[in-house]
């Protein structure tokens, strides 16, 4: 988590109100590219990852059996509906042929393991730690009190930094748009704030999808691994990766067959915040410096237009 000195630094940031014309016009490139820096011991790691499934064990959470999935896509189309997400023929639903974008904010993957499709549900992980919201220095995307990391996209200035730190690769721009935003899943937060379940969990008829609390879903992904052993994968997804979230999933069949990432149990709004808190001064630097470059070329373009005009009255008078 980020220490009370990093979170007064980004607040300091976000009370400049680097407006999103400022911050486009300051930055008309930006290549970021954020490495690891620094080991930390696996018990501390350990440790911390424990610290924050503590914490979050009472956040709302999905549990996604994918032996009980069925690949009807009825989750997709009532997280279109409740959403107000317009469908487009570029982007479809479910199936496939399904991508996360920005009228898609859950899709059903088909994936062919041995013959057998496979089909799967992707959404917003909800990191306990999510590194999108550690990258965006304008507080567009939040881990909120209540669980999910949420969106406003008033704030957005269209970086999409948040893009390149999410190790699922789950927010999407709308390109199509004039002034595009970032979409993703939050968790249906206005539904899970009452105590209701996820619209997509509401519409699974097959059971696949159990909202609940996290650590009360953890308890019944064990008791089912418990009970059938032959049957799911011994690994609960989502318990640890990047330390923890608050979408997790059993399988029979193994994560990377099916295209999840492998990660480790770190989480990284450690890592990415060391480089993206100089982001915004870099960013005005840059600015800075193509102005001044500007200024230059503007000053010897007028010299020599001023010397062009010597030579031409002085060939007038010969």
């Amino acid at each position: 988590m980020l220490s009370d000195a990093t979170g007064s630094e980004l607040d300091s940031v976000v009370q400049q109100g680097i407006s999103r014309r400022k911050f486009l016009g300051l930055c008309p490139v930006a290549a970021v590219s954020v490495a690891t820096i620094g080991q930390t011991s696996a018990a501390a790691v350990g440790a911390q990852t424990q610290q924050l499934a503590e914490e979050h064990g009472s956040d709302p959470a999905l549990l996604i059996d994918l032996t009980k999935c069925v690949g009807c896509g009825a989750c997709a189309d009532a997280c279109k509906k409740d959403n107000g997400l317009e469908t487009r023929a570029d982007q479809p639903a479910a199936g496939t042929d399904a991508v996360l974008a920005s009228s898609n904010w859950t899709v059903v993957e088909s994936h062919n393991v041995g013959g057998h499709v496979s089909p799967v549900k992707r959404q917003c992980m909800h990191c306990l730690e999510p590194a999108c919201a550690s990258v965006c220095f304008v507080k567009a995307l939040v881990k909120t009190e209540a669980g999910p990391v949420a969106y406003d996209p008033n704030k957005c200035v269209g970086c999409r930094f948040c893009m390149m730190a999410c190790p699922f690769g789950v927010p999407t721009f709308d390109w199509d748009a004039t002034f595009g935003k970032v979409s993703k899943c939050d968790m249906c937060a206005d539904r899970t704030a009452q105590g209701l379940p996820t619209a997509c969990a509401e519409a699974c008829p097959s059971g696949a999808l159990t909202f609940g609390q996290r650590d009360g879903l953890l308890n019944e992904a064990h008791s089912r691994m418990t009970a059938e052993p032959g049957k799911y994968v011994d690994h609960v997804y989502g318990e640890s990766e990047v330390g923890g979230t608050s979408v997790l999933y059993i399988s029979d069949v193994p994560f990377e067959k099916l295209g999840f990432a492998s990660l480790g149990t770190e989480p990284l709004p450690e890592y990415t915040w060391r480089i993206t808190k100089w982001i915004p001064p870099v960013a005005m630097g840059l600015g800075a410096a193509l102005v001044t470059l500007y200024a230059r070329r503007m000053k010897v373009l007028d010299e020599e237009e001023e010397k062009d005009k010597a030579l031409a009255a002085g060939r007038e008078e010969l």
